[in-house]
Parts: C-alpha cells; sequence; structure tokens
C-alpha cells in the first residue's frame, strides 16, 4: 500500500497542492463575515481588499503553522480512552458520523426525523463496538430545541459512553462556551498538560468563506482556552470547489489553512487538526455524493497534505450514497474505507453513514464494526519471520500424511493470523436458511438490539447534576423554554 499511495500523490503532487493553496490564499484570499475575525487577521499582516475579502500572505501561514502543538491529547472520561493527537503514521483512531438528520431502515430506506432516544440507543451500540475510539453526535434530534441541541446531546454521550466524547457541531458563541464547561466536568480536563477536554469543529464555508456567527464562535472560544480545535471544510468539486480532484484538494487545503491562521491569531498555540471533508457529485445531476471512489482517493491526499505541516488528520473513509444495505453499500463502503486508511491518519470519520451522510442507523453502526474489522487487517503486515516460514514444520505438514491442522505451528498461527468475525456469516446454507435471516441487515439488527439491552455506562451523581445544571443554565440565558427536562431525556 506504501507504493501504491505514493504513485497516486508523489511527492511532487502534495507540493505543488501546497504551492497552488497559497497562491489562492494571496490571491483570492477569505470572505470574513466576522469583524472581529477580519481585526484579528489584518493585525497579523493579512491584506484588506475591497469588500469583505481578506488576502493571506504565505508568510502568516508559516506562522499560523510554527504555532501549532505538534502534539496533544483529547481527553476521555476513562484515561485509558484518551486519544493521543499528531501526524505521525501510527494507530488509526475511527469515530462515526456527525449530526445526520433521520433515522432510516436499511432494508427500505424509509426514514424518519431523529429523537433523543434514538440518539441514546445509538450511543450505547456505539460504546460496545470494537473498532470505535471516539463517539460524537450520530443524530441532530428534533424534539430538542435547536439552540441547546447540542447540549442535550453532549449529555446523552456522557451518560452512554466513557469513550472519548467529539464536540457536537456549533454555529452559535453559547453552544461553545457551554459545551466546554460541560466537557471539563466530564473529564477533569482543562487544557493544562496538553490534554484537551473537548474538540470543537469550525467548517469554513466553500469557496473559502469564514461565516459571520460560527466564526466568532471559534474566535471566542479559543481566546477562553481549554479545548482543541478540528478545522472541517465541506466543499463540493465541481460545485463550491473546481472540478479537478487536484483543483478541489488545493481549494480544500486553503479552507483548512485559513482556519489554522484564525485559530493562531486568535489564540497562539491552540492545538488544531485537518478535518478535510471533499465530496464530489454526479456528472448528471450535480448532487453531492459520497460513496464514490473519489472520496477516499482525496482523503488520501489530505491526510498527506496535514502530514507535510505536522497536523493530524481526521478524514472520511466508509461511506455510501446507497439507500439501502445491499451490494453497493457493501462495495463502496470497503473501498473507502481501505482508501481512507492506506495513507495512516490520525482519525477516521464515517461509522453510521448511509444515504451520503443524510441519515443512520444502528444496523449501519454494527455492519461498519465489521468492515473495519477486515479493513484493518488488510492493512496490518503479517509476520514473515523465521517462525512464520519455519520450513520444518511445513514439511513435517506435507510429509506426515496428517496435513497441517494438528501441527504445533498451527495451533500458535491460526487465531492471530485469520480475522475473527464480528458480524459475518461463515456457516452452511441449511443453517443459515433455518435462522430466517433474509441477509447481513437481519443479523445486524440483532446483535443491534442485544447490545441495547445493555445497562448504560452512566454518570456519578455529582457529574450528572452539575451537567443538568449546565443545560438548565443555558436555557435560562437564552430564555429557551420548551426544553424537556435532561433527566428525562436520559429515561431516568
Amino acid at each position: 500500500m506504501s507504493g501504491a499511495r505514493l504513485d497516486l500523490w508523489p511527492d511532487e503532487a502534495i507540493e505543488a497542492i501546497h504551492a497552488a493553496s497559497l497562491a489562492l490564499l494571496e490571491r483570492a484570499g477569505v470572505r470574513v463575515e466576522s469583524e472581529a475575525a477580519r481585526e484579528l487577521l489584518l493585525g497579523a499582516g493579512c491584506v484588506g481588499t475591497e469588500g469583505d475579502r481578506v488576502l493571506i500572505p504565505s508568510p502568516v501561514v508559516d506562522e499560523a503553522l510554527s504555532r501549532c502543538p505538534a502534539r496533544f491529547t483529547l481527553a476521555a472520561r476513562d484515561p485509558a480512552r484518551s486519544l493521543v493527537m499528531d501526524a505521525e503514521p501510527a494507530q488509526t483512531y475511527v469515530h462515526n458520523l456527525g449530526g445526520a438528520r433521520d433515522v432510516v431502515d436499511p432494508r427500505t430506506g424509509a426514514g424518519r426525523r431523529a429523537t433523543a432516544h434514538d440518539q441514546l440507543l445509538a450511543t450505547r451500540v456505539m460504546h460496545h463496538l470494537v473498532n470505535q475510539h471516539q463517539v460524537t453526535s450520530l443524530w441532530q434530534p428534533g424534539d430538542v430545541p435547536d439552540l441547546l441541541e447540542p447540549l442535550y446531546s453532549y449529555l446523552i454521550l456522557a451518560w452512554e459512553t466513557d469513550k472519548m466524547l467529539g464536540g457536537p457541531g456549533i454555529s452559535h458563541p453559547l453552544q461553545a462556551r457551554y459545551l466546554n464547561e460541560m466537557a471539563i466536568v466530564v473529564t477533569d480536563a482543562d487544557g493544562s498538560g496538553g490534554t484537551y477536554p473537548v474538540d470543537l469543529a469550525f467548517s469554513p464555508v466553500s469557496p473559502l468563506i469564514l461565516g459571520g456567527e460560527v466564526t466568532d464562535a471559534l474566535v471566542e472560544q479559543v481566546r477562553r482556552g481549554g479545548a482543541a480545535v478540528e478545522i472541517l471544510p465541506c466543499p463540493a468539486a465541481a460545485t463550491t470547489a473546481p472540478a479537478s480532484i487536484a483543483g478541489a484538494l488545493a481549494q480544500q487545503n486553503a479552507e483548512v489553512l485559513a482556519g489554522v491562521v484564525l485559530t493562531q491569531t486568535a489564540a497562539p498555540g491552540t492545538p488544531v487538526y485537518y478535518g478535510p471533508r471533499l465530496s464530489a457529485v454526479d456528472p448528471r445531476s450535480g448532487v453531492v455524493v459520497s460513496g464514490t471512489p473519489e472520496t477516499g482517493v482525496a482523503s488520501m491526499a489530505a491526510v498527506l497534505l496535514a502530514r507535510r505541516y505536522g497536523l493530524a488528520c481526521d478524514c472520511y473513509g466508509p461511506c455510501s450514497d446507497s439507500k439501502v444495505v445491499d451490494a453497493q453499500f457493501g462495495y463502496e463502503r470497503m473501498a473507502n474505507a481501505l482508501l481512507g486508511l492506506a495513507a495512516r491518519p490520525r482519525l477516521l470519520s464515517g461509522i453510521g453513514e448511509i444515504q451520503a451522510g443524510v441519515a443512520s442507523c444502528p444496523e449501519v453502526l454494527v455492519i461498519d464494526d465489521e468492515v473495519l474489522n477486515n479493513a484493518f487487517y488488510a492493512l496490518t503486515p503479517r509476520p514473515w519471520d523465521s517462525d512464520a516460514l519455519d520450513v520444518e514444520a511445513m514439511v513435517d505438514g506435507v510429509l506426515s500424511g496428517r496435513g497441517f491442522l494438528g501441527t504445533k505451528h498451527t495451533r500458535r498461527y491460526i487465531r492471530g493470523e485469520f480475522v475473527s468475525p464480528l458480524l459475518s456469516y461463515r456457516g452452511g446454507l441449511q443453517e443459515w436458511l433455518q435462522t430466517g435471516c433474509a441477509g447481513i441487515a437481519d443479523l445486524a439488527g440483532e446483535k443491534a438490539s442485544a447490545l441495547t439491552e445493555r445497562p448504560p455506562v452512566g454518570l456519578p451523581d455529582a457529574k450528572l447534576e452539575a451537567l443538568c445544571d449546565l443545560i438548565a443554565a443555558a436555557a435560562r440565558e437564552t430564555g429557551v423554554r420548551d426544553g424537556p427536562d435532561p433527566r428525562r431525556v436520559l429515561g431516568l
């Protein structure tokens, strides 16, 4: 895979994309809709133009990148589950799709708006998935107030898992402030010693726009300190970015770099990581797609660009445009999981995604755990030392007439060398027919149901009370009166 990766995006290609990004920032710049952000950027050496565009010279980019910590930790309530973040091609952590709207039937494709109870059950499933290391809000529940939804969702996540919690999407400074306070309560981390309680996603608007309210939220939060920031642009090639994949990557890269500059100008030393979300479009309709291999190919390049800057990367992994769990769902997910993992990013996104990210369901969460089970195995080097290639054992197996099943060599390797299925059916046809299952969605549904029957992880009483009090305080501050009792949302 190393050779394949270099052939697809050699060093010369990465350098060319980098150079194009810098030229784009110097000549087109970014539209800045926040007056506070504009003043910060101009004070840092950027150049204002007519209207609200700001040009960013390459020395300003270099200075901002030099201020980014090379290594930091995202804290989990269970310290053993905390995530070390850097650019090295080491362990890849996996997290789920975030912010879907609908719960979908994996067999028919029909959907409905997600509720807080759906969020709770899905988080319980994700807590038990072997190949998931970070949990984010899978849905944006429709039965809690929009302004307070990230806070309710964070409470649900904290109740259901002690894995590292990814920050829900924010659009308002108040949300960032209260989420940071809630994360400090959950993790007992505050940013000191390089360990941060929460990561907040900041999304530039493509092409090259720093939106007003969300930019104000970013500036306010990083000045307060205590949070890491993921720069998360979401361009679509051929509509909000160039149609060439390299050109779209250059624009996405420029948007990330603009976010880095803004973050380091507002609060030097804030930990930042690279969150590429470039999508393609269907040439026939212009509809954004995510399951095509362009996604994985772009993810691979983004990881290499991030590593060039010394930044950890969180790229796309398993994804699909299929409306149901079918053959298209399977081949798209595995192709993009393998492509996304090939460059060894620090974080891989996508667990639970279906219908191009519009929806999710517990069955897909469980299936993705198996997809990653196979993908991680496929990209893990197998031993080829003298013990694995024990010629005496091989000769004995050939000449003894007994075969290899009963040899010490086979007993030594049979478990470690073969992937153990988490979901896949490997029995005979008659046994399968007797189960009454119609396909993998049925098996996944049975497993998901069993996981949701397990008790929640829960929270210590003091932490639960503190989180509920923060939601109540946010409701009073915003004048929201129709929010449900947080304890009732948890089923208490």
